[in-house]
């Protein structure tokens, strides 16, 4: 039974009852107290299906958003798997350039600073040197605010999502030729891209932000290659050679 299954029942149960209260069969709903289940793992849809971009997407999408600062959070996005929230928290003093990562240590939704959620998303996630040169080069450009955020308004403030998400992102993948998806899509061609090229599963974990393991096989599993000789090769020649 999946979790959206688990959650109608649940919705129809409370419902039911609630009549029973109301109608004098019983003095409380048992159902009122019960925690909604959780998923382990964020995922697109109710399906489960998880929208990735190609790697001739990722080209063309960032080809097409050519406002620097709207260019610079993309790429961060696709190369860093950090979360919205996350991006539009960074501040420049997240940015280590000695090791060429970014610190992520809170989040910004709903207006609000928040520090991260989980001990797993307080982490260090490495970029390559093509997103730190974009970074070097926004850093550049950034207008300066008291906040010192990477990705600010042009006073400073921070960014308004749903503001970034319809003038940049949607035009952006219209304009690439890509079909519409939700900003996350980026996080998850992130973790698809580092699966498909074998890293290990708690390296991606750690640099997802994810609370364990588990958590990331239970939403990535199905990108996982069902067949892998070379593992199979390497494993004979350790015994046989």
């Amino acid at each position: 039974m999946n979790i959206s299954t688990l959650r109608k029942i649940i919705v129809s149960l409370r419902q039911i009852f609630a009549l029973a209260v109301k109608r004098g069969y019983c003095i409380l709903n048992p159902v009122d107290g019960a925690d909604k289940p959780r998923t382990q793992g964020s995922v697109e849809d109710e399906t489960g299906k998880i929208y990735i971009l190609t790697p001739c997407q990722i080209s063309d999408l960032l080809k097409a958003v050519t406002k620097q600062k709207y260019h610079a959070l993309f790429k961060l996005a696709i190369f860093s798997g950090a979360r919205q929230g996350e991006l539009l928290g960074l501040k420049w003093s997240d940015i280590l350039w000695k090791d060429s990562q970014i610190f992520i240590q809170r989040t910004f939704n709903n207006g609000k600073f928040y520090i991260t959620k989980t001990k797993g998303s307080l982490r260090k996630v490495d970029i390559g040197p093509s997103t730190m040169k974009t970074l070097r080069e926004w850093q550049i450009a950034c207008p300066p605010g008291e906040l010192n955020l990477v990705f600010p308004t042009n006073s400073g403030n921070p960014m308004n999502h749903n503001n970034m998400v319809n003038r940049y992102f949607t035009p952006g993948l219209v304009a690439a030729g890509i079909e519409k998806i939700k900003f996350h899509a980026l996080r998850h061609t992130y973790a698809s891209l580092l699966i498909e090229q074998g890293e290990n599963i708690k390296y991606i974990q750690t640099q997802l932000g994810h609370s364990s393991p588990t958590v990331t096989l239970n939403v990535y599993a199905h990108l996982m290659k069902p067949t892998n000789q070379k593992a199979a090769c390497r494993l004979e020649d350790a015994v046989f050679k």
